[in-house]
């Protein structure tokens, strides 16, 4: 299937002394095209002397080669072992001449310096020593990158070709560009459905119930059911057996957590959210800073998703405490309260036009109506400040107060 693409055009430049990076610097451009183009809707076009120059005459053989290609490309590779090439007249070596026009039109060049080992008398001591004024007038001008061999030079070049790239778009944005274009990075953050991940917008109403139980004391201790017919005799040989050495006891506490269970479950509303780079480049490190609020002055509850627990209570507990966890009773259902919270989301990266629903981060919970406000605050490797944007949870709360001895009844017959 077809698609419009942003055209990067990338010289590759060097001497005739490092044909094997030549080819290696086409296939990583051409797997980097076969990885990205039809996400990214970017292309890059490995731009070559040998593939991209056409025969003219009367004219020097650089200025040709400058016109036809130089001038055109976005940037350049440029990589050198032991020569610097042929004198053009202006330069000491075509490749040379091409990367210092590049440079003085104020496009991005990336240097690579071999430093594989050469056989001393395949050396040309005279290259050899212009390459070295070259390194010398270039190094602190320039960033330079050395290599020890071709899996290496394939490796550095695949991983800053892509930090050029994003250089390369974030001046494109910041030249404004086609309008109609979208930004190098455009994360917007959104409330989504906690069991879904879909999208809900910036602002949504959600029912919870307060459970308010009064005299809370009238919910008792658990104990198990006794066994019918179990005679005198078969209590003592139970008394020989194997089931002495049973470590679980019943747990007193289990109508009490059960309690816990119900109010915080009706209590607190799990939150999820999904980001969305609408961008054309992908972020990384992508770090969001969240403070939630309540302007009507109302304590908020926050609870991490991972203390909601709506799971069932044991019946049962260790003897020792080994590897107990315990539900939260009528005491610790709601946790901990205040007018303001302040949370995190680590999301790594995020690709361009894609949408990303982590899972519920936490739930929040309140004992009356409230607005709840979520600011975040969005960092990334791709964005020069921070994005700021507001999303908006309407609570709307019902009370529900009951005795203890009634909800005790409730929850010893659901048992």
């Amino acid at each position: 299937m077809s698609f419009t693409a942003t055209v990067f055009r990338i010289l590759i430049a060097s001497p005739s002394d490092v044909g094997p990076e030549r080819e290696i610097a086409v296939r990583t451009i051409q797997e980097w095209n076969d990885l990205n183009s039809a996400e990214r809707q970017i292309a890059l076009l490995p731009l070559r002397w040998e593939t991209h120059a056409t025969p003219e005459f009367g004219k020097r053989p650089q200025e040709i080669i400058n016109r036809q290609i130089v001038d055109h490309c976005d940037l350049v590779v440029g990589v050198f072992w032991t020569r610097v090439g042929t004198p053009t007249g202006l330069a000491d070596g075509g490749t040379i001449e091409e990367i210092e026009r590049v440079a003085q039109d104020g496009k991005p060049v990336m240097l690579y310096f071999s430093q594989v080992k050469e056989q001393p008398d395949k050396l040309d001591l005279e290259q050899l020593a212009r390459l070295r004024d070259f390194k010398k007038k270039t190094l602190p001008n320039a960033l330079i990158e050395s290599y020890s061999d071709h899996v290496e030079f394939k490796e550095k070049l695949s991983k800053q070709l892509e930090r050029q790239l994003r250089m390369l778009l974030a001046g494109e944005s910041n030249r404004g560009g086609d309008p109609s274009a979208p930004p190098v990075t455009d994360i917007v953050f959104r409330l989504a459905d906690p069991a879904f991940g879909k999208e809900q917008g910036t602002e949504i109403t959600l029912e919870r119930t307060f459970v308010d139980v009064t005299h809370p004391e009238a919910i008792l201790d658990y104990s198990p059911p006794a066994e019918k017919g179990t005679s005198l005799a078969g209590k003592a040989r139970g008394l020989l057996s194997y089931d002495t050495l049973n470590l679980d006891t019943p747990n007193k506490g289990y109508y009490r957590e059960k309690a816990g269970q119900i109010v915080r479950t009706n209590f607190f509303a799990p939150l999820r959210f999904c980001l969305k780079n609408r961008g054309a480049l992908g972020a990384r490190d992508v770090y969001v800073s969240l403070t939630l609020s309540s302007p009507d002055g109302v304590r908020v509850h926050v609870l991490p998703i991972d203390q909601l627990r709506t799971d069932e209570p044991s019946k049962t507990t260790n003897s020792f405490g080994l590897f107990a966890h315990k539900s939260p009773t009528l005491d610790d259902a709601f946790g901990d309260d205040s007018t303001e919270w302040t949370e995190e989301l680590d999301i790594g990266a995020l690709q361009p036009q894609r949408e990303l629903s982590q899972d519920v981060a936490f739930a929040v919970g309140a004992k009356q109506n409230c607005k709840i406000v979520i600011t975040a605050k969005i960092f990334a490797d791709t964005l020069a400040q921070p994005i700021v944007q507001e999303l908006v949870v309407n609570l709307q709360v019902a009370r529900l107060e009951i005795e203890g001895a009634d909800f005790f009844a409730l929850v010893r017959d659901a048992s």
